[in-house]
Order: structure tokens, then C-alpha cells, then sequence
């Protein structure tokens, strides 16, 4: 039960909120004062801070302020303005995970704070890298920007919240680096400037840094003291989100010392705050503290239901962040293509006005007589070369707009080839229903829920494919490897595919010594395992037998083979499906599809130093196999 609960614990801190919360008065405030405000510098202050106060629960609507403030600054030369439009932008981006546009804004603010000489710009910018490359697991790079932000935190035009944010941020990285003394020293720095400075909502929350830590190391008594503490900081404040949270953690200590009355209270106290301020992230977090609580006590169906509401708000919200992430993504798109479409404007115009002064140049000369001849010969050859020039830019530029709308309309084509056949499938269940009410068959009705289950588990995976597809194509695909055990890989695979082969009348078989490992990434591993089993099943007749297999080869890689006993593919679509670089739209024999799960498996076998094979003869079957590293004993 502990490690569930610290598991819980870990989900709860690292989180973030994208949930639709309650506009808070202050923003509501802004907004009023912004309608009726001109273009001016005091525009663009009102501006960033909407985009600041937004970008923690609502980072799509505050991306829009940011991108407002920040050409409205660059309009007026406003540089103190665009310093705060790209810092603050860069964590919107930040927290919708978009880490290259996010340290892209950020080294843009560092660069513009350096030519200001303004101290607390430098070390604000070094401070946010330091936080966007730790979140993608790039703690040298972190530590290095967070050391250089350390040179300076104590310059005196460096403001108290900056430094509170580097030495929480500091404290965050030592204890994920499992340095608990560094890790507490930063921590109780920021506590002692949040006590120094009167910031009671800063020690409310850095008092419950401390009492999560100790909660990790189980020193239970220590951690709930300090929780206690923080709950009493934020109670006056009003901070109902913080107050949440705070609760949240204190309900997981006692729960952990086996004190389930008042952790129930805690919880419930916390539900009620975050149901009236619709913080739906911690009402997530509530579900699952109640469901363990009621499981501890043994009242299973109060857990069950708990637990049932748990995974219902969760596949809510995954559906916010993913529709969040898509829609910057789109924005950064629209916002490149229209930046595209100025710069080729503006080159036409400075490429007109070029052409004009030529042409005034050219009557100047032409009435200075024979002796201005030389002259006109020498500017006629400078307009050639810089005419050349400027076609070589419009030539580049436009090729970069084709490029841009070749990508979406390829993306397009996959999601419109690969999204109808499970629509369709769930248009087929509909006929049916309405075939076995008409006839009176009831058991017919019965198996529908196995067609229905099935057609969403396919619609589930192409999803999923396409969403890793779109990432890697962003190049911000995160390598986390880890030591993974095979044989529960390979049990996990075959439970999560085990009623749709039982519907299909096919055998599902599993070989593998029980104690093979491989160094390799677990999400992508078991996207690899998913598509692999997938489409095996899909291409297996009935009565079939599908064999899994974990194996060591000789050179010491593990290998990983799915193999079916369906009508195989032929030879050259094996090699295409190999070698293509792109999903691929064509149908070619047996097999069909734009092959995105098959690429995108293709392309975790190579970030994870594998390689992927596939071995088939028509009618005799198909093998698919990915080799990954083996973990060192």
C-alpha cells in the first residue's frame, strides 16, 4: 500500500493543472481594464500579466495574450514590455510540454535582458531553461543554467520573486538527483525568504515541499507536522487551489499512519474545495485518495466506486491535455505560415522599391549624357546580382510554404485513411442492433459489447499512433530508458489483447525465460508490443495461433518476435514497409493501411539503439521482430 500511496503522491506534485478553473477575480479585473485600453506600453503591461496569471491553468487562452503583448512591444520598441511578453510566453509553452519553443522564447529573453543590463531578466531566463530542461530530463543542462543564474540571484536589482523561483527550482532538481542535503538547503532558502519577505503563500507552499520529502523518507511525524503548518499558512489566504493540494498531501500521511478518519475528512474537505472552484485535477487526486482510504478499511465497493469515478475524470482530462497540446501545436503552425507569408510580402515590396530608384537612377544618368555610361554599366550590374539574390530568397521561402503544407496534408491523409475504418466499424455495431431487436436475437445482442470493446481498443491504438507519430515528427521525442522485465512486457501485451483473440477463436502463446531484461524505454516498448500483437491479430484467420518470444541472440541484444499464422506478405512489401520514411497510403496485397504503426514502431527501434525485421512468406505466416539492448546485470 505505500508504494501505491507514494505513487500517488508523485502524480499529485509533478502534475500539471490544465483543467478550466474558475476565472479568478484578478484576471477578470484585467480583462475589463484591457478593453478599453489603447495601444500603448501600459497595453502591453496588462497584456503580460493575463498571459502570466493564465499560463498555469489555462496555457492555451494565455499563449494568445502573450503573442498580443509581444507584437504589440516590438511595434512600440517597447523592450522592457518584450522582455516580460517572451519570458512569460516561453512557460505557457513550457507547460503544454512544447519544450523547443519554450527555450526558443527563453534564450530570445536572455539575449534581449543581456544588451538591457537588466539582472533580474538574465537570471529569470536562465532560471526558466533551467526548469524546461529538467522537465525533459536533461538535468546537466538544468544544472548549468540554474548555476549560472545562481552568480547573479544576488544582485540587488534581482527581485524576491525570481529568487524564490531559482532556489525552489534548485531544490526540486537535488532531490530528483537524490542529493537530499543540496536539495534541502535551496528549499529552506526559499522558505526562509518567503518567512523574510511577509510571502505567506510562498512558506505555505515551500513548508509543504519539506513535507512531501519527508513524507518519501517516511518520517511521517516530521512531514505532518510541517503539512499542518502550511495548511494553517494558506487557510486566511484563501487559496482554495493551494488549500487543495495541501489537504490532499496531509489525508496521504495520515492515510500512510493508518489514521483513516481524519484522512477521510482531509480528503472530502479537499474534494469540496475543488469541486467549487471546478479544479478538476485535484478532484482527480480526491477519487484516488478515497479509493485507497476505503480499500485500507476493506470496503471494497466503496472503493470500486471510488475508483470508478477516478478512471472516468482522468480519461476527461487526457482528452483537455491532448486537445491543449494540438491546438499550440496549431497555433505555432498558423503563426510560421503567416510569418512565411509577410516576410515574402515585405521582399516583394523592398524588391519594388529597389526597381524604383533604378529606374529614377537610370533617367539621372541617361541625361548626364556618354560620360555617365560607365556609371549606369556598374549600378546595372549591382541590380542583377541583388535581384538574383532577392529571387533566391523568395525561391527558398516558398519552398518552405510547400513543405509546410505537404507535411499537413499528409497528416490529414493519415488521419482520414486510418480514422474510418473504426468509425465505420461503430456505424456496422448500429445496423446490427437494430438487425437483432428486429429478429428478437438476443444472443446475437449479447456479443455486441465484444465488437464495440474491440472497435474502440483499435480507435484507442490509432490515436495513440498518431499522436507519437506527430511528436516524433516535432523532433521531441524523450528517451527514458529503464531496466524492464520481458516476460511481463510480453503477459501485459497478451492480457490487454487476450478478449479480442478469444472473439476471434485465436490462440495467444508466450515464451520467454522468466528473468530476461532489456535497457530500453517503456512507453515505447509497449507501443512497439501493442502495434506488433495488433496487427497480428487483425491478419490472422480464425482458429490461428499467435506466439510471442523473448530471446537472447548471439551478439547479446534481446530479441522480441511476434509471429501469426495468417496469409503472410509478399516480398516487396516487405521491403517497402522497411525502408519507407513516411506512412504510406497504398494497398498492397493482403495487408493495407498508410503502415503509421508500423513506422512509428520502426522509429522507437532506432531511438532505443534496436532494430526492427520482418520475415514472411505468403501463406506461411509472418514474424516481426525488434532487437533492443539487454540490461547490464
Amino acid at each position: 500500500m505505500i508504494r501505491r500511496i507514494l505513487f500517488f503522491w508523485l502524480l499529485l506534485v509533478v502534475t500539471p493543472s490544465f483543467g478550466q478553473v474558475v476565472e479568478d477575480p484578478e484576471v477578470a479585473v484585467l480583462r475589463q481594464r484591457l478593453a478599453s485600453q489603447p495601444d500603448d506600453t501600459t497595453r502591453v503591461r496588462l497584456l503580460s500579466t493575463l498571459c502570466y496569471q493564465l499560463h498555469d491553468y489555462a496555457p492555451a487562452q494565455a499563449i494568445g495574450y502573450g503573442e498580443q503583448a509581444m507584437k504589440l512591444a516590438r511595434r512600440l520598441n517597447d523592450q522592457p514590455g518584450l522582455l516580460r511578453s517572451l519570458l512569460y510566453l516561453g512557460s505557457c509553452y513550457a507547460n503544454l510540454s512544447d519544450g523547443p519553443q519554450a527555450l526558443k522564447l527563453q534564450q530570445q529573453a536572455l539575449r534581449l535582458a543581456q544588451r538591457l543590463n537588466d539582472t533580474d531578466g538574465v537570471v529569470r531566463s536562465h532560471t526558466s531553461m533551467g526548469g524546461v530542461y529538467h522537465e525533459r530530463n536533461d538535468t546537466a543542462a538544468a544544472m548549468l543554467n540554474y548555476r549560472r543564474a545562481l552568480k547573479l540571484v544576488y544582485h540587488p536589482d534581482v527581485s524576491v520573486r525570481t529568487q524564490l523561483m531559482l532556489f525552489g527550482n534548485l531544490g526540486n532538481l537535488y532531490f530528483y538527483l537524490q542529493h537530499r542535503e543540496e536539495g534541502l538547503l535551496y528549499t529552506r532558502r526559499a522558505l526562509q525568504l518567503a518567512r523574510r519577505t511577509g510571502d505567506r503563500a510562498g512558506e505555505s507552499l515551500y513548508l509543504a515541499d519539506l513535507g512531501s520529502y519527508y513524507m518519501q523518507l517516511l518520517q511521517l511525524d516530521t512531514s505532518e507536522g510541517l503539512l499542518r503548518q502550511a495548511l494553517m499558512l494558506v487557510e486566511p489566504a484563501k487559496k482554495y487551489r493551494v488549500e487543495a493540494s495541501h489537504l490532499e498531501l496531509l489525508a496521504m500521511v495520515l492515510l500512510l499512519k493508518n489514521e483513516l478518519g481524519e484522512a477521510e475528512e482531509l480528503t472530502r474537505r479537499a474534494l469540496l474545495l475543488a469541486r467549487q472552484i471546478n479544479y478538476k485535477e485535484r478532484v482527480l487526486d480526491a477519487y484516488s485518495l478515497l479509493a485507497e482510504i476505503n480499500a485500507s478499511r476493506r470496503d471494497f465497493e466503496d472503493a470500486y466506486q471510488w475508483q470508478n469515478m477516478f478512471r472516468d475524470l482522468n480519461d476527461s482530462l487526457n482528452s483537455r491535455s491532448r486537445q491543449e497540446t494540438l491546438t499550440a501545436l496549431q497555433t505555432r503552425y498558423e503563426t510560421a505560415e503567416k510569418e512565411n507569408q509577410i516576410r515574402l510580402l515585405t521582399e516583394r515590396g523592398i524588391l519594388a522599391q529597389h526597381r524604383n530608384r533604378e529606374l529614377w537612377g537610370a533617367v539621372g544618368l541617361l541625361l548626364l549624357g556618354l560620360g555617365g555610361m560607365g556609371l549606369l554599366y556598374g549600378q546595372l550590374r549591382r541590380s542583377r546580382a541583388a535581384l538574383a539574390a532577392n529571387n533566391a530568397a523568395l525561391q527558398e521561402a516558398t519552398n518552405e510554404l510547400r513543405q509546410l503544407a505537404a507535411s499537413k496534408d499528409r497528416l490529414y491523409a493519415i488521419v482520414a485513411h486510418d480514422l474510418r475504418g473504426p468509425v465505420t466499424s461503430f456505424s456496422g455495431v448500429t445496423e446490427l442492433i437494430d438487425f437483432y431487436i428486429q429478429r428478437g436475437d438476443e444472443q446475437g445482442l449479447r456479443r455486441l459489447p465484444d465488437l464495440v470493446r474491440q472497435s474502440a481498443q483499435n480507435l484507442n491504438r490509432l490515436l495513440d499512433n498518431l499522436l507519437n507519430w506527430a511528436v516524433s515528427q516535432t523532433g521531441e521525442l524523450a528517451f527514458r530508458p529503464e531496466r524492464l522485465l520481458l516476460l511481463e512486457l510480453l503477459e501485459e501485451a497478451v492480457a490487454l489483447y487476450a478478449t479480442s483473440a478469444e472473439a476471434k477463436q485465436v490462440t495467444l502463446a508466450v515464451t520467454c525465460p522468466p528473468d530476461l531484461t532489456v535497457w530500453a524505454d517503456p512507453h515505447m516498448t509497449r507501443t512497439i508490443l501493442r502495434n506488433f500483437l495488433s496487427n497480428a491479430l487483425h491478419f490472422t484467420p480464425r482458429e490461428g495461433r499467435i506466439h510471442l518470444q523473448g530471446q537472447v541472440l548471439p551478439t547479446g541484444d534481446v530479441q522480441i518476435s511476434v509471429q501469426d499464422t495468417g496469409d503472410g506478405i509478399p516480398a516487396e512489401q516487405v521491403a517497402s514497409l522497411l525502408t519507407a520514411n513516411s506512412p504510406q497510403a497504398a494497398s498492397l496485397g493482403p495487408r493495407s493501411g498508410t503502415g503509421l504503426g508500423l513506422l512509428l514502431c520502426r522509429v522507437f527501434a532506432q531511438r532505443q539503439g534496436g532494430v526492427l525485421d520482418i520475415v514472411s512468406l505468403p501463406g506461411k505466416g509472418t514474424t516481426v521482430s525488434v532487437s533492443l539492448p539487454a540490461a547490464s546485470v
